[in-house]
C-alpha cells in the first residue's frame, strides 16, 4: 500500500500549529538559536505521515520569515502604548487565610491559598502571621492597557517573549483584564523595566 504524500501547505500549516503549542520554541526561532535539522527530527518523531525534510524546509522559511509581521507588530504597538511603572519596596506574601487591615497592592485567590503584593512602607510586618511566606527584595511592573488585550492573543507571551530575551527570571506573573503585574528580583527591576519598554 502507498502511502498518501501530503502537500507542501500541510507540513507547513502542521509545523505552524506546532509552534503555536510550543511558543517556546517560537522564541528561540526568532532569537536564532535553535539547531534547525535538531528541532526538525524532534518534529518528525512526535508527527507521523510528514517527511523529514519538508519539516526542515518549513522550519527554514519560517526562521527567515519576517517576525514584525502585523499580528506582532500590533502587539507591539499595545505594549508601547500601554502605561508601565516599576515599582520597589514591595513583598509578596503567600499566606493560606484572608489578612484583615493589609495595605495591598494586589490580591490573588488561588484554590488553597492568598497572595497579596504589598508595599513595605504601608504596612506592619507585625501583623503578617508568622506561617506566610513572604518573598522579599522583589519589584513589581505594572502594565496597564488598552482594553483591546483582552482579545488579543499573545499580549503575555510578549512580555515573557522579552523578559526572556533579557535572561530576566519572572517570579509572578498576574494578568487581568486590561491589567499585567510582573514580580521580579529586585536587582532585574529597572532591566525588566527597560526591556518591556524597548521598542
Amino acid at each position: 500500500m502507498v502511502e498518501k504524500r501530503l502537500r507542501r501547505g500541510n507540513v507547513e500549516s502542521a509545523v505552524r500549529n506546532y509552534l503555536k503549542r510550543n511558543p517556546e520554541i517560537l522564541i528561540s526561532m526568532r532569537m536564532g538559536i535553535v539547531n534547525v535539522s535538531k528541532l526538525a527530527r524532534k518534529i518528525y518523531n512526535e508527527m507521523n505521515g510528514y517527511n523529514i525534510i519538508s519539516i526542515r524546509s518549513a522550519l527554514n522559511k519560517m526562521s527567515m520569515e519576517n517576525t514584525g509581521d502585523d499580528f506582532t507588530s500590533h502587539i507591539n504597538k499595545l505594549l508601547s502604548e500601554s502605561k508601565i511603572t516599576l515599582q520597589d519596596k514591595i513583598m509578596v506574601i503567600t499566606t493560606t487565610r484572608k489578612l484583615e487591615n493589609l495595605n495591598y497592592l494586589s490580591a490573588t485567590y488561588l484554590t488553597d491559598s492568598i497572595v497579596y503584593i504589598i508595599d513595605e512602607t504601608k504596612n506592619k510586618l507585625s501583623e503578617i502571621p508568622k506561617n506566610a511566606i513572604i518573598e522579599k527584595d522583589v519589584s513589581s511592573i505594572h502594565i496597564f492597557s488598552s482594553p483591546e488585550i483582552i482579545k488579543t492573543p499573545g499580549f503575555v507571551m510578549k512580555i515573557n517573549e522579552k523578559l526572556f530575551s533579557a535572561e530576566i527570571n519572572i517570579l509572578q506573573l498576574i494578568s487581568c483584564s486590561n491589567e499585567t503585574i510582573v514580580i521580579v528580583k529586585r536587582s532585574d527591576g529597572i532591566k525588566a523595566y527597560e526591556a518591556l519598554i524597548s521598542q
